[in-house]
């Protein structure tokens, strides 16, 4: 299926810009991923350096400076196709995605893809100032913050604002998604808000959660390694599927073998733990083999690692059968894909594996 790509500036005009005080107000960018008409002639598939549209400089920049192999990102076909008209299919069930600290927000396109090519429409929202770069359509460039790139891991009370600004962000992009679906021409009426749900990675994974807590409209969640000592209060109970992907470091000791603080570590299992009693309904907890907390991401596509195509692979397949079975309707089909896959395997609440039937 070939996918269709548009970007958006937001501009949340009741908040004011919480790292510059100017007067600004909040502002942002979000990507829209769909499933594109195939009847109509598609003349420039896209590169993976061109996803970062209208930002393809800053981002190729950015991938030297981090020595990615620009050669093979370069060469890389993506199937996504700028500004492209939507399908005729009717509406599509619509997952909102929240990425890592300091992760761009198309930085997830080996699962942004596969979702869409499941037939969901994936919403990317960005985190100025958080996000290595931002880059808005007047070609205004804005690089993660100095203060942000500097936060200690222990700084409580940080990663709380932090958290608090990314929370904020997604929840004003849900409740503008029924504005857009009236009024967005390239995507009015492709929405189907009746079929929405929430994925994200690790500081986003822990404002998906909290989301969660309050907006009775989502139908399941998705946490791709969260920043599970963030997750805050465990005073509701929360009755949506949720699905926890973890690396394959999920216990305190893995976690202190890896050079984790003492203190960091504790509060994640904590939190894992915590999670697991305040989820009532359908949830599974899974780690993949081999995996650590940016293989959810694309990084290690960036650098062209070995192997990460397979541990991409069963990510894939998890979340998209997750969304099918709780999202969708399709009964059986996250059960099934379970009991039949190999390369990970479900842990308990204190990061245990347990063996598949």
């Amino acid at each position: 299926m070939r996918i269709g790509r548009v970007t958006r500036e937001m501009t949340d005009t009741s908040r004011d810009n919480p790292f510059n005080q100017d007067g600004s107000k909040r502002r942002f960018m979000i990507s829209m991923y769909y499933p594109a008409d195939h009847e109509q002639d598609f003349t420039h598939e896209l590169m993976y350096p061109e996803l970062f549209h209208p930002g393809e400089d800053v981002a190729l920049a950015f991938f030297r400076n981090i020595g990615a192999d620009i050669s093979y990102l370069s060469s890389l076909k993506t199937n996504v196709f700028h500004n492209v008209s939507a399908s005729k299919q009717g509406a599509f069930p619509v997952i909102v995605f929240s990425p890592a600290f300091g992760i761009e927000r198309d930085m997830y396109w080996f699962t942004i893809s596969n979702l869409v090519a499941n037939g969901f429409i994936v919403v990317t929202v960005g985190a100025t100032y958080d996000s290595v770069f931002t880059v808005f359509h007047d070609g205004e460039s804005i690089e993660q913050s100095k203060t942000l790139a500097d936060l200690e891991g222990t700084d409580m009370n940080g990663w709380e604002s932090l958290l608090e600004i990314r929370v904020d962000d997604v929840r004003y992009i849900l409740h503008k998604l029924p504005e857009i679906n009236e009024k967005d021409l390239a995507l009015r009426g492709e929405f189907d808000l009746q079929r929405l749900a929430l994925i994200g990675h690790s500081l986003g994974g822990a404002a998906v959660y909290r989301i969660a807590q309050t907006e009775s409209n989502i139908k399941a969640c998705i946490l791709l390694d969260p920043s599970l000592h963030l997750l805050g209060s465990f005073t509701t109970s929360l009755s949506i599927p949720f699905l926890l992907l973890r690396q394959n470091s999920s216990t305190y000791e893995m976690l202190m073998e890896d050079g984790w603080n003492a203190a960091v570590a504790h509060e994640t299992m904590v939190g894992q733990s915590k999670l697991a009693s305040v989820l009532s309904g359908y949830k599974s907890f899974m780690k993949i083999h081999g995996a650590n907390h940016v293989t959810f991401s694309d990084a290690p596509i960036h650098f062209n690692e070995p192997e990460i195509a397979e541990k991409h692979h069963i990510i894939n397949e998890l979340t998209a059968a997750f969304f099918k079975q709780f999202v969708c309707g399709q009964f059986g089909e996250y059960s099934n894909t379970i009991g039949q896959r190999t390369g990970c395997s479900q842990i308990d609440h204190a990061g245990h594996a347990i063996p598949n039937d």
